[in-house]
């Protein structure tokens, strides 16, 4: 019989640094538009947080009713003050899920626990143009990456949002050409603008890159438009599928990032 590998009796094995659980209170809370709620996290434990690029994600951990586990989802990184161990998490309000439920509740003094961070945006130095699109979900992420561009670089952005008020001001220094979609009414993961938009998007033959985050189906068949009709070779394209319509805590197995 094949014997598994285990530590010796008595000890365990060491936690990678992008599980350990850190704990951090509730600085602040901000409404950014009718359906984004910003929560600040602070504590002392963060202050060799390895946040080294932009877009990076956590798996946050909320408090849950008495006798459930804590509920862990995974959050984009919206800005990181390590000089005063803060961390902005931009949660979308959606009226259900632990996770948002909590936020829209949050107050100071509110602990949760933090792991990671993971993953992040690379920007290749040869890109001269980006392609980047989402939903709101990936709006933190966007911001994130907008805001650590260089000038010079030309973006075209394409964000679904709820309504017309969820549109948000993001600061770059590249040239970016925002273009906000409103579903006004439409239910989330049902709209076609997006993809649309993405898939008719004009893009130079050579030195560009497309990033794209949103509901799983939509970003399969965007995916597969840019793989199959566009053959762009699977290095210049970063997608993932955030959440899945009908499913909790979806983990997209087909994600780039």
């Amino acid at each position: 019989m094949r014997q598994q590998n285990s530590p010796p009796s008595g000890t365990e094995r060491p936690v990678p640094p992008e599980r350990r659980l850190r704990a951090a209170e509730v600085r602040k809370t901000a409404l950014i538009t009718p359906h984004m709620q910003r929560v600040t996290l602070a504590s002392t434990a963060l202050m060799d947080f390895p946040v080294r690029r932009p877009a990076q994600w956590v798996k946050l951990f909320v408090p849950t009713r008495q006798g459930e586990r804590p509920s862990g989802r995974a959050y984009t990184i919206r800005q990181f003050r390590e000089e005063v161990c803060e961390m902005d998490i931009d949660f979308v309000l959606h009226g259900d899920g632990p996770c948002s439920t909590w936020a829209a509740a949050a107050k100071p003094g509110d602990l949760v626990q933090i792991a990671g961070p993971r993953s992040g945006f690379r920007l290749d130095p040869e890109v001269t143009h980006l392609l980047i699109g989402g939903d709101e979900t990936a709006l933190p992420a966007i911001g994130s990456i907008l805001e650590s561009l260089p000038p010079g670089l030309a973006v075209d952005l394409y964000v679904e949002v709820p309504d017309d008020a969820d549109a948000q001001i993001i600061h770059s220094n590249a040239d970016v050409e925002i273009n906000w979609l409103p579903r006004n009414g439409q239910e989330a993961g049902t709209a076609t603008d997006l993809a649309a938009a993405m898939m008719t998007a004009n893009l130079p033959e050579e030195h560009c890159e497309v990033w794209f985050a949103a509901e799983a189906a939509t970003v399969r068949t965007v995916r597969r438009h840019f793989q199959v009709n566009r053959a762009m070779p699977r290095h210049r394209l970063t997608m993932s599928g955030y959440w899945k319509k009908g499913e909790i805590d979806f983990r997209d197995s087909e994600g780039d990032q």
